[in-house]
């Protein structure tokens, strides 16, 4: 039986799913859009995610993994739109990020685990649009109690549907740690969770530590920010873990997102390449150039995400 994964844009055989960014974003409003929809130009909005979109396939991105919850503001009609135009499958999220709604701060995980999988097996509202990914959030100061009632929820989510969990971590603080734990007591199937933002951190210990749980490890915010490591100690952290033997375990992404058009902003020039591309473009071919294995490097971006969004072999 051929394997597939639900994108915006319905099923696809998981065999054409080529190369994929494994933590990204088409649009984030955080609701802003929802609620105060005068506030922004969305014809050009659209045009510049489009086009965004569009250049990125045309540099050898097929597919992307779009974590945006919620809280982050989703919007899978603009998102399906902007899949159709620019011919890049993209990837939905149930789940919920870090701003956890009121209603679920004394839910039971069973509730909230039977809306992941309505979205993941009905679809997201009456869109038909069915959820290809499950995402789930801790930041800074760990695990709140709020936010462990989430990861309950999405563990039993995943279990009930074979849906994938990708989390947000604060890896400075190891609170991937705290997510495998809970996950782990839920007897979630470690081979179906990603821990993500894992290259936020150098400490190659920690994130074997996780590896050796049976997990995978998102290895993106590419190209890096202040505070943070830069683009070359990403390379260098992704280096040594390929070094160690855990190439078939690791993906990479960028978490960005094309930022919205504000309503009468004058335009303002974007990045170029966009950044969907900068791996593609700088951190990968640095990364050959430092001696990683091209067909490696070729893996993380195609047969690792693929294996992680079916659970095939």
């Amino acid at each position: 039986m051929t394997a597939v994964v639900q994108t915006v844009l319905g099923p696809v055989e998981a065999s054409r799913l080529g190369v994929v960014l494994s933590h990204e974003h088409v649009l984030v409003s955080f609701g802003d859009h929802f609620h105060y929809p005068w506030l922004f130009d969305w014809e050009r909005t659209k045009a510049r995610v489009v086009e965004e979109l569009q250049e990125a396939k045309a540099g050898g991105v097929d597919t992307l993994i779009d974590l945006t919850t919620p809280d982050l503001g989703r919007d899978v009609a603009f998102v399906r739109e902007a899949a159709r135009a620019s011919g890049v499958n993209v990837v939905v999220a149930t789940g919920i990020w870090r701003d956890i709604p009121r209603s679920f701060w004394t839910r039971d995980p069973d509730e909230i685990a039977d809306i992941f999988v309505r979205e993941i097996e009905v679809g997201i509202g009456d869109t038909g649009v069915k959820a290809g990914v499950i995402k789930v959030a801790n930041d800074a100061g760990g695990v709140t109690p709020e936010g462990e009632r989430v990861l309950r929820a999405a563990a039993r989510a995943l279990k009930r549907t074979g849906c994938p969990i990708s989390t947000h971590q604060w890896a400075p603080e190891r609170v991937g740690a705290r997510q495998v734990e809970i996950f782990r007591e839920e007897g979630a199937p470690m081979d179906r969770i990603c821990i993500g933002h894992s290259a936020d951190t150098t400490d190659v210990d920690y994130l074997e530590s996780l590896l050796r749980a049976g997990v995978f490890l998102s290895m993106d915010r590419y190209p890096g920010a202040p505070g943070r490591p830069d683009w070359r100690q990403r390379n260098a952290t992704l280096k040594a873990l390929i070094e160690r033997g855990w190439a078939d375990r690791l993906m990479v992404g960028h978490d960005y997102a094309p930022q919205p058009v504000r309503a009468g902003a004058a335009d303002v020039p974007r990045e170029r390449p966009t950044r969907y591309l900068f791996l593609r473009t700088v951190a990968l071919p640095a990364l050959a150039a430092d001696g990683v294995d091209p067909d490696i490097i070729e893996r993380i971006q195609r047969e690792v995400p693929r294996r992680f969004l079916t659970g095939a072999s």
